[in-house]
């Protein structure tokens, strides 16, 4: 079923074609109709499967009709909530909607400006809203429809209680869509909370990955991580690639190794200022950069077309975490590959034992290690301070001769 046959307005079909939107994909198909129809949703759907586009299309063509009501997304991270605004400020391209996207790290007059010219769709993460809705510069009763975008995100990242907080200002008589990567008992929990009356539920793709990612692990060294990336990384002409580490140190320690290495890589962490994360990302998009080493909360905002490598320099901390690391590559139904680096003892006891290890260098000229006569035998690096006996405790302080200290003789 394509676009048209949705029976959509000539003007949102126009800005579709504009973007390069010809066929609707599965999580589309199924959504847009009944977001149409007025029908609360509890969809499981991984990143890359086009559910931007179909609450955004949805949104789009209902305010269209019903042009009284105002529509909520919810975001986690401030990139994935600028990511929505765009694609939806794209797709209403040839309508008069006022879209809007609040966020923290950007100054919040700019914002309040913005909200008082009047808003018919507001993009925000929890945090910054509710911080507009405390200051009054938001009314959360005009918007009976909310969108919860990567609900187990928000979760995840202890947005709880700001979701609480805003759900509980907006209308009883509300419409709710909710988006997640999993569908566990939190998450259907939640939906049962937040959403009045009945749902459908839709379930789009596999529950692990999608089938057009190939996935490989590799067994190495940590000493060893480094020149496998190198090798990775020259086995094909990757334009992006997304590097996952840990720690924010470990991105800024692997950032400063590619550059050294002459790679054009950036990196992206939860330290960084909202503008440089915003020109780092924007570099990525546009292909000026080919690398992007990323922390996972950092990275839980990006959402970029055709990546084609993710490699998993530290492994992830738990399965949902792999899978939305991996999730960022083979999207749109295009193939991708990820590559997970597995920290292995063994392969560090055999470069321990390897001939060219630092350790047993002594041992290439071959024969045995001479080692020196027991009276020349000293502590490597030791200084004669160093080599000196030092005083005991009940031996003076202080005295050149370290030996006993003599009794005094009592006359």
């Amino acid at each position: 079923m394509g676009f048209r046959k949705m029976a959509l307005n000539e003007k949102t079909m126009k800005a579709l074609e504009e973007l390069g939107y010809y066929k609707p994909t599965e999580v589309q198909q199924k959504v847009i109709p009944l977001i149409l129809q007025g029908e609360n949703l509890i969809v499981r759907s991984q990143t890359g499967t086009g559910k931007t586009a179909a609450f955004g299309i949805g949104l789009i063509e209902l305010l269209d009709v019903e042009r009284e009501k105002k529509a909520l997304v919810l975001a986690p991270t401030r990139e994935l909530a600028v990511q929505i605004s765009e694609e939806l400020k794209g797709i209403a391209k040839e309508h008069h909607h006022k879209i809007a996207v609040v966020y923290g790290g950007q100054k919040i007059d700019v914002q309040i400006r913005a909200l008082r010219k009047g808003v018919d769709i507001l993009i925000a993460t929890p945090g910054r809203l509710v911080d507009h809705s405390e200051r009054g510069t938001v009314n959360l009763s005009e918007y009976s429809i909310v969108v919860l975008d990567e609900a187990d995100e928000m979760l995840d990242m202890g947005f709880k209680d700001e979701m609480d907080r805003i759900m509980g200002q907006v209308p009883e008589k509300r419409t709710v869509l909710l988006f997640s990567a999993t569908l566990d008992e939190l998450i259907l929990e939640l939906a049962s909370h937040y959403i009045k009356g009945p749902a459908e539920t839709i379930e789009i793709g596999e529950k692990e990955r999608a089938k057009q990612i190939k996935e490989d692990f590799v067994q190495v060294s940590r000493r060893k991580k480094f020149a496998n990336l190198k090798r990775i990384l020259g086995q094909g002409q990757y334009k992006k690639v997304l590097i996952f580490m840990s720690t924010k140190r470990g991105v800024d320690y692997l950032h400063e190794r590619l550059k050294e290495s002459s790679y054009r890589a950036e990196a992206i962490h939860g330290d960084m200022s909202q503008g440089r994360r915003e020109r780092v990302m924007s570099s990525f998009k546009s292909g000026k950069t080919h690398i992007l080493v990323a922390s996972d909360v950092a990275a839980r905002g990006i959402h970029v077309e055709d990546i084609e490598l993710i490699v998993n320099y530290d492994e992830a901390q738990d399965a949902d975490t792999h899978l939305h690391r991996v999730g960022r590559t083979g999207r749109m139904g295009k193939e991708g590959k990820a590559v997970t680096f597995i920290e292995s003892r063994e392969e560090e006891d055999k470069d321990r034992n390897r001939d060219d290890h630092p350790d047993f260098a002594w041992m290439k000229g071959g024969g045995e290690r001479k080692m020196p006569p027991r009276g020349e035998r000293r502590r490597a690096g030791a200084s004669d301070r160093d080599r000196r006996r030092r005083p005991r405790a009940h031996e003076k302080k202080g005295r050149r001769n370290y030996g006993p200290a003599k009794k005094k003789r009592r006359r």
